[in-house]
C-alpha cells in the first residue's frame, strides 16, 4: 500500500476515495474518526492541526494502480502526497520546547553575545585601535 492523499477535512478524503473507486482503484482509509461524524461538522483551515500523520490518509492497495491513481490525482488539480525524509519533516514542525525553555534559551544567546561585543571592545581598546 502507498499513500496517495491526506486531508484534515473528512470530505475531501471522501471525494477522492469515491474518484479512485470510479476508476476501480482499491483503496484504504486510515485515522478516519468514523465515531465523530455527523453530517454537517463546522471545519476550519485556521484551526492549526500542524501533524499531518492525524490527518485521514488515502493509501492506494495495489502498487501496480498508483501511478494511475497519481494521474487521475494530478488530472483534476491535486498534487499528490510526497513523502519527506525525517530531516525535512522536524524542520517543517514547530518548535516542542515549552515557552520558558524556549525564553531561557534565547536569554543565554543574548547575554552570550552583549558578553562578547564588550570583550571585543574592550581588547579593542587594549590594542589602541579604538
Amino acid at each position: 500500500m502507498r499513500q496517495i492523499y491526506t486531508s484534515p477535512r473528512q470530505d475531501n478524503v471522501d471525494r477522492i476515495v469515491a474518484l479512485l473507486t470510479e476508476h476501480a482503484i482499491e483503496t484504504s482509509v486510515t485515522n478516519r474518526s468514523s465515531w465523530n461524524r455527523p453530517t454537517y461538522q463546522r471545519f476550519s483551515y485556521s484551526q492549526r492541526n500542524d501533524d499531518r500523520n492525524s490527518w485521514p490518509q488515502v493509501w492506494v492497495k495495489s502498487a501496480d494502480d498508483f501511478p494511475k491513481a497519481r494521474a487521475l490525482l494530478k488530472d483534476i488539480g491535486i498534487e499528490p502526497v510526497v513523502r519527506y525524509q525525517e530531516e525535512l519533516a522536524m524542520h517543517r514542525q514547530p518548535d516542542r520546547r515549552p515557552v520558558a525553555q524556549r525564553t531561557a534559551s534565547r536569554v543565554r544567546l543574548m547575554v552570550l553575545a552583549i558578553v562578547a561585543g564588550v570583550m571585543l571592545i574592550v581588547v579593542l581598546k587594549a590594542t589602541a585601535v579604538l
